[in-house]
C-alpha cells in the first residue's frame, strides 16, 4: 500500500485495494476507500475525489465534529453520518492537546482509558454494523472517514480487512501506515517535547497517539477481538450475524 499522490499526505487517503488475502486473492481496487475529513480537500483534490466515482460516504465523526468542520456537498453521492464512537466512558477522556500531554500518574491513567476506548470500538458499534451492511450490499465504491482518518477509521478498516480474509499482520500494518501520512507532525511534536519525554516516558506514547497511531493500540485491538470471541469467525458471527457463507460471499464480491 503506497501513499496516494493525488492527495496531500495529511488527508490520509487510501484505496484498500491490493491487499492479499489468506487464500491468495487480492482486494479489488477502486471499491473501498478510507481517509481523513473531506473538509481538508482543496480544489484539485476535490476533482480527483469526484473522478473516483464514489457512490457512498460514511462519516464516522460526531455531530459536533461534523458541524464544526462540515464536509463539502457532493452531487449524487449518498452521505451517511453515524458516530463511530462506541465507548461510553469516552466522555471521560480529555482528547485535547493538554489532555494528551499528561505525565506521571495522570498520564498512565490517560493511557489506560485510551486503550479501553480503542478496544471497545469493534464491539456493539452501530456505525460499524452499518458500514459492514453497506459493504455486504455492494454499496460501492464507498469511502469511510473520521476526523484524521487514523483512529475510528483505522479500527473500522481493521475489521473490514479481517472480514475480507486479510491476515492479522497485514491488517496491523495498514493501521500503522497512518504514521507515514502524519510523519512530519509526529516528528515535530516528539522533537519539541524531547527533554520532557526523557523525564516522563509516558508522554511519548500519548504524543504518538495524538498525532498518529501506536503499536500498543493496534496490537491490542486485534487481541481484544480474539480474546472476547475466541476467533475472528466467531467475532463476525456474533457481532454482525455473518456466518461462514456470508463471509465467503463477501470475499467473492471483493477479491480477485
Amino acid at each position: 500500500m503506497s501513499i496516494n499522490p493525488l492527495f496531500r499526505d495529511h488527508i490520509n487517503f487510501r484505496d484498500l485495494g491490493g491487499y492479499k488475502s489468506i487464500d491468495g486473492r487480492s482486494i479489488k481496487p477502486g471499491l473501498l476507500f478510507r481517509s481523513g475529513g473531506l473538509y481538508l480537500l482543496n480544489e484539485q483534490e476535490t476533482e480527483n475525489f469526484l473522478a473516483l466515482g464514489i457512490k457512498s460516504i460514511m462519516d464516522l465523526r460526531t455531530s459536533s465534529e461534523a458541524e464544526e468542520r462540515p464536509d463539502p456537498v457532493f452531487p449524487n453521492i449518498e452521505v451517511v453520518r453515524h458516530s463511530g464512537v462506541a465507548f461510553r466512558g469516552g466522555s471521560e477522556i480529555d482528547f485535547s492537546p493538554v489532555g494528551m500531554s499528561k505525565i506521571g500518574k495522570e498520564g498512565e491513567e490517560q493511557l489506560m482509558l485510551l486503550k479501553q476506548y480503542y478496544n471497545e470500538i469493534p464491539f456493539d458499534n452501530e456505525a460499524l454494523r452499518l458500514l459492514m451492511s453497506k459493504v455486504a450490499d455492494g454499496s460501492v465504491p464507498l469511502l469511510f472517514h473520521c476526523h484524521t482518518g487514523k483512529d475510528r477509521t483505522g479500527v473500522f478498516a481493521m475489521v473490514l480487512l479481517l472480514a475480507l480474509g486479510i491476515d492479522e499482520e497485514t491488517v496491523f500494518q495498514d493501521f500503522m501506515l497512518s504514521n507515514e501520512f502524519h510523519k512530519e507532525t509526529i516528528e515535530q511534536e516528539l522533537s519539541l517535547n524531547k527533554e520532557k519525554i526523557k523525564e516522563h516516558p509516558v508522554l511519548r506514547e500519548l504524543i504518538c497517539m495524538r498525532t498518529g497511531v501506536t503499536e500498543t493500540i493496534g496490537r491490542s485491538v486485534i487481541s481484544e477481538i480474539q480474546n472476547r470471541h475466541g476467533s475472528i469467525e466467531k467475532y463476525f458471527r456474533r457481532e454482525f450475524s455473518m456466518d461462514e457463507n456470508s463471509l465467503s460471499n463477501l470475499r467473492d464480491m471483493y477479491l480477485e
